[in-house]
């Protein structure tokens, strides 16, 4: 299989489908990053611009990281929150950077979408119309990028910027389960892009709550053996565990990150390790007991255990305790003691 396979195979459908496919929602992932905002529009683009295809941008949840939110304001990107019972209404639904059956999306698990376009490893109950889902790929807005680039359209700088954003950030700059595919896009779109804008939305301006969950991570933060994580409790938004996660992995001593907080009744959970011989999402998904509560790639993992939102303190402590204590044993550190190596008792 050729490495723009499913760019072409997209395009084609495009144009077979023509009009047939208008109007065409495009669904995120839930709090949707980077990665799927470029995708989705790029896809809206492309629908546009090939088949005259009206699409919607949509997502559940909010765009609650910093840089996201800037992303999204200076790129003027034409995503919307989504509305009550908009899915249900849609005829015609494409999932972006997500698939039906992961728990980070709103689409229902037994219908069938028109279109997938992912990145990820395929769920085995993973199903649509077409799908498109190469995990040789390191970010969905390579697969899209190509498909851009095959295109022959005059691409805008804004969608440019985006592309070169979304692979940025999902791949920390080619340095995170990059390929020479993820490369060859990145080089092609980066002339084309913003790079004024690009430094804006990456060092945002941000508010003391920022701070005040990274003091508060900091403070509650275990070491051992190579792993280290923390709990970051109650968060105005879910992003900030991945946020964390990505930080403390860059701790000198540290291979693994895992670090959790609490959302709207959720646990959620952030895995990551420089070890790109390993597989964080089989392992997260293993220690979360199995199910569809997470899942990754090798190097990056995410999920999420239903707690409640009015279940008492215990119960949150017992499920992060445990959550912790899986992901020792995994690593056969069960009874090993733990550090805090960033406290300062003298304070």
């Amino acid at each position: 299989m050729s490495e723009a396979f499913h760019a072409r195979k997209l395009l084609r459908e495009l144009t077979r489908l023509g009009p047939r496919l208008s109007p065409l929602l495009i669904l995120t992932h839930d709090y949707p990053d980077p990665d799927s905002l470029a995708s989705a529009w790029a896809l809206a683009f492309l629908a546009h611009s090939l088949a005259k295809v009206r699409c919607r941008i949509a997502y559940g949840g909010i765009i609650g990281r910093r840089e996201n939110r800037v992303m999204a304001d200076r790129l003027g990107i034409p995503a919307r929150p989504l509305r009550k019972g908009e899915i249900a209404e849609a005829e015609n639904v494409a999932l972006v950077d997500t698939q039906p059956p992961f728990r980070n999306n709103r689409f229902p698990p037994r219908r069938r979408p028109l279109l997938i376009i992912d990145h990820h490893p395929r769920h085995a109950d993973t199903a649509a119309g077409l799908m498109l889902i190469d995990e040789t790929a390191g970010a969905t807005s390579s697969i899209m990028g190509e498909a851009l680039l095959l295109s022959g359209l005059n691409i805008p700088r804004r969608l440019a910027t985006a592309v070169v954003y979304g692979i940025g950030s999902e791949t920390q700059n080619l340095g995170r389960e990059s390929t020479a595919r993820d490369l060859a896009v990145y080089q092609a779109f980066w002339p084309r892009a913003n790079v004024k804008t690009l430094w804006s939305i990456s060092y945002p301006r941000r508010p003391a709550g920022y701070f005040a969950d990274l003091a508060r991570g900091l403070r509650r933060a275990f070491a051992c053996h190579g792993i280290v994580g923390t709990h970051l409790g109650p968060l105005a938004a879910p992003e900030r565990v991945a946020q964390v996660a990505d930080f403390l992995l860059t701790y000198e001593r540290s291979h693994w990150a895992l670090v959790t907080g609490r959302y709207q009744g959720r646990l959620h959970i952030s895995l990551r390790t420089d070890d790109p011989t390993t597989h964080a999402g089989r392992l997260l998904k293993r220690i979360l007991w199995g199910g569809k509560r997470g899942g990754g790639h090798a190097m990056i993992a995410g999920g999420t255990i239903e707690i409640g939102a009015e279940e008492p303190e215990v119960k949150w402590r017992e499920a992060e305790d445990r959550l912790t204590a899986a992901f020792l044993e995994s690593h056969d550190h069960k009874d090993s003691p733990l550090t805090y190596p960033f406290r300062d008792e003298s304070l």
